[in-house]
């Protein structure tokens, strides 16, 4: 009777974890890749677009999200491991262009809740570094660095899973 019973489990574990992953993971629209509530998409791989800061962010929204918001060390983590595929430094939606030195998220709502600067960053060395870049490179990787807005960078978009996020211009 084992022998009966056996298979039936298999699918039906099968059965149970298929329908989980499809609830867990396919929240996500196609292209973009789900963390926890968010959805994250990265743009700038060698031969695909990239952008200034402010064009960034317009794309992003263009597709109904943001340009990313990172909450936690986890979704740095997160974040961090698809930049080998970017290979340089890629734009957050971090910025300091409403108010020097208070950093604050491009979505106009989140609150800022953990950073990851580099050692003695933010330091503006420019004096016009209003805008956060993740960096990619082995030694640095997954920190943080304020930089001029207007070089051409890879960037990464975030859409929040199952609510619709406001939009406020910069």
């Amino acid at each position: 009777t084992n022998s009966k019973v056996l298979p039936s489990l298999v699918c039906y574990v099968l059965y149970f974890f298929s329908v989980y992953y499809s609830l867990r993971f396919s929240s996500s629209p196609v292209g973009w890749l789900r963390f926890n509530n968010k959805c994250f998409m990265f743009k700038g791989k060698k031969n695909d677009i990239k952008g200034n800061w402010s064009y960034a962010r317009s794309w992003c929204r263009e597709q109904g999200g943001d340009l990313a918001v990172i909450d936690d060390q986890y979704e740095n983590d997160f974040v961090a491991s698809y930049l080998r595929d970017l290979e340089l430094p890629t734009w957050i939606g971090l910025s300091d262009l409403l108010v020097e030195n208070q950093y604050a998220w491009s979505d106009g709502v989140s609150p800022v809740l953990y950073t990851n600067w580099n050692d003695k960053e933010p330091n503006n060395a420019n004096g016009d570094e209003g805008c956060v870049s993740m960096h990619a490179s082995r030694m640095f990787h997954g920190t943080w660095n304020d930089t001029k807005c207007d070089l051409e960078k890879p960037y990464i978009c975030k859409k929040t899973s199952g609510t619709s996020s406001i939009r406020t211009e910069l």
